[in-house]
């Protein structure tokens, strides 16, 4: 009785991380790849870009889109299919901006990017102002 007492704990503490023990690595949903804190979808592709997170209803803690392009230019998105509220980072040669990303909203957020990354709202800004150069 005691042996088998033994075994079943010793199981349980194999097939169960001890309580509050993180894990070293982000559980990233399909289609995303871990780096560093965050998981990351990359799009390089314009019919990829295009739709982003459109008809997307839920974005995980920690999951961003990174959508890539070429050349710095002046690159506009806009929310009008996605309903999550988001942060949307335009990173350029040498300067950043975040802005909201309103769901729903058709009023285009522009500015000059090589670089957009989109999160939920509150994941990039940190200490950061809305809408300020950086």
């Amino acid at each position: 009785m005691q042996s088998k007492i033994l075994r079943i704990i010793l199981v349980s503490f194999i097939c169960f991380p001890l309580a509050g023990e993180e894990s070293s690595s982000n559980l990233c949903a399909e289609g995303y790849i871990e780096e560093g804190e965050y998981c990351v979808k990359n799009l390089y592709k314009p019919a990829d870009r295009r739709k982003g997170l459109m008809y997307v209803d839920y974005l995980p803690p920690n999951h961003i889109v990174k959508f890539h392009f070429q050349n710095l230019s002046t690159k506009c998105f806009w929310m009008r299919n996605t309903s999550i509220p988001l942060d949307i980072k335009f990173i350029g040669s040498n300067s950043e901006i975040i802005e909201k990303g309103i769901p729903f909203s058709e009023k285009s957020i522009c500015h000059r990017a090589k670089l957009v990354v989109e999160a939920n709202r509150g994941e990039l800004i940190g200490n950061r102002q809305y809408g300020k150069r950086y």
